[in-house]
């Protein structure tokens, strides 16, 4: 079932006893990994979904023993389009309403335009842009009906400023800054937060799946580099759960965003190419 027929036959809302819903994509590691725990530990019972089966079920093992947390797997590939419906028909199954949408799941992909492989650019424009769109277009109606919900897109500070040799990259992360921050605005009359994390270099596996850093190569350095996953969760739900539109977690990031959007375009896409050069970032086969 598609989700438009879906939401034209959503069920009249029943107000019962049962533990707040979160959806979080990419759950198996990083800051989905993290936003997954906090959620868990802050009492709602959550729908972890990413393509890694295995560690989806050792997260579900391991809150259910932690915080006798209700843990959904979904092992879904959100670059393929019809994955979404298949969230949709397990809600409907279930008969669960989302309260917290987490579009975290996302990868980079890194070096030239004219040498980047295009599939791959297509799936990462499938899994951080449509996927996103697709599930925010899933549960607002709920929220709407409800006048509650809290929807949260993981930017990067790549949002705010060009990203030479991480072209689709930085725009698909400029996409969503911009879908956020007009989707909170139309949603305020229905009490629904939608707020933009906008993080730096964080200490997760993302550089190492990218491949980035050529001459920062070490594994350890690129796990450890930048604020750690669960600092970022922590900050992102506050900031959530406040209303607030955007949120850049520290300190160093916010400098940057303030650098980024002061400079002239030219002179700062320039500076970050200088820098991405050094951390190897400039070439296909980095």
């Amino acid at each position: 079932m598609k989700i438009s027929e879906i939401i034209k036959s959503k069920p009249k809302i029943i107000e019962t006893e049962k533990k707040p819903i979160a959806l979080v994509t990419g759950a198996s590691s990083g800051i989905g990994y993290s936003f997954t725990c906090l959620l868990a530990s802050k009492g709602y019972d959550v729908i972890a979904i990413a393509r890694d089966h295995q560690r989806l079920y050792e997260l579900e093992n391991k809150l259910l023993t932690k915080f006798n947390a209700k843990i959904y797997v979904l092992p879904l590939d959100l670059s393929i389009n019809n994955s979404v419906d298949k969230i949709a028909e397990f809600l409907k199954k279930e008969n669960l309403m989302v309260d917290v949408l987490i579009n975290n799941a996302g990868f980079g992909v890194h070096g030239a335009f004219h040498e980047t492989e295009l599939q791959k650019e297509l799936n990462m424009v499938n899994l951080q842009i449509q996927s996103t769109l697709s599930l925010t277009k899933l549960v607002l109606p709920y929220m709407q009906e409800r006048r509650s919900g809290f929807i949260l897109n993981v930017g990067s500070v790549y949002s705010f400023s060009p990203v030479p040799f991480q072209s689709v990259y930085g725009g698909c992360k400029s996409f969503l800054l911009s879908f956020g921050t007009s989707l909170a605005h139309e949603n305020k009359k229905y009490k629904i937060n939608v707020t933009t994390l906008c993080p730096g270099i964080t200490q997760t596996e993302f550089r190492i799946r990218s491949n980035i850093g050529k001459n920062i190569n070490s594994i350890k350095h690129k796990k450890t580099s930048g604020m750690s996953a669960d600092l970022v969760a922590e900050q992102g739900y506050k900031a959530l759960m406040r209303g607030d539109l955007i949120c850049i977690p520290g300190l160093t990031n916010r400098i940057f965003v303030q650098i980024a959007t002061h400079l002239p375009t030219s002179l700062f896409s320039s500076a970050l190419t200088l820098v991405n050069s050094f951390r190897g970032v400039n070439s296909k086969n980095s």
